[in-house]
């Protein structure tokens, strides 16, 4: 029997035509964090143009019974064929009329539409045919928002990206560990850095440390204290 509600069999019917990546509140209870949610966010693939997007897209959702397509913009009704000149202008719209708000992104908050491609590659499966992006992925659409709630989410995520790292990170090869850096940096992180065998490895995490300590972080600041211990 068929128990899905309404924003998920319209997230199942997208996802059998298109890569979806889970987004928001949903995807942070998918990576662990205890916390309730009233809505779902998915990402859907850019594809060629908004056209093309809104060619295949906009037929699933206007087909589902109560979806009441809405731009965020100006939280006014959106007429089919308008979908793409919308969705190219906000990079989102809203589906109000089912269980829950549906907000359906060709372009998140903080991420180019060209990420789309390696943060799909980063991502897990999960079992609705949509995938959980990892982290940081996750926590960069969270950016700028100003939202206690993402500001809490944040935290979370990047308290989990850094365990990762942590445990990864020294092991990891020069090129995997040099492309890690880039994605995500911590004084903590940076201090795992210190310890790795190359030298261009190590010398991206004293420059960091150098430069937060100069702007005055402590904990940075503390780390170059005591390097020469880290390092004997």
């Amino acid at each position: 029997m068929d128990n899905l509600t309404g924003s998920d069999r319209l997230i199942n019917q997208i996802a059998a035509r298109c890569r979806v990546l889970a987004l928001g509140g949903l995807a942070v209870i998918s990576h662990g964090l205890g916390r309730n949610t009233h809505d779902a966010d998915i990402w859907v693939e850019p594809m060629e143009s908004p056209e093309v997007w809104a060619s295949i897209v906009g037929p699933l959702v206007y087909s589902t019974p109560s979806a009441k397509p809405v731009a965020i913009a100006v939280w006014q009704p959106i007429p089919e064929k308008n979908l793409a000149e919308v969705i190219a202008e906000d990079g989102v719209f809203r589906i109000n009329g089912l269980d829950r708000p549906l907000d359906i992104f060709r372009k998140p908050n903080e991420l180019p539409i060209e990420e789309f491609e390696s943060a799909w590659l980063r991502a897990k499966p999960l079992h609705d045919g949509t995938r959980l992006p990892d982290e940081i992925d996750l926590l960069m659409t969270k950016q700028l928002t100003g939202r206690d709630k993402d500001a809490m989410d944040i935290a979370f995520l990047e308290n989990k990206a850094e365990k990762r790292y942590l445990a990864e990170l020294p092991v990891a090869t020069e090129v995997r560990a040099l492309e890690m850096l880039e994605r995500f940096l911590t004084p903590k992180v940076a201090e795992a850095a210190l310890v790795h065998s190359s030298a261009l490895v190590r010398e991206q995490a004293l420059s960091f440390l150098r430069e937060l300590a100069a702007e005055g972080d402590p904990f940075a600041a503390d780390i170059l204290k005591n390097l020469p211990r880290l390092t004997a």
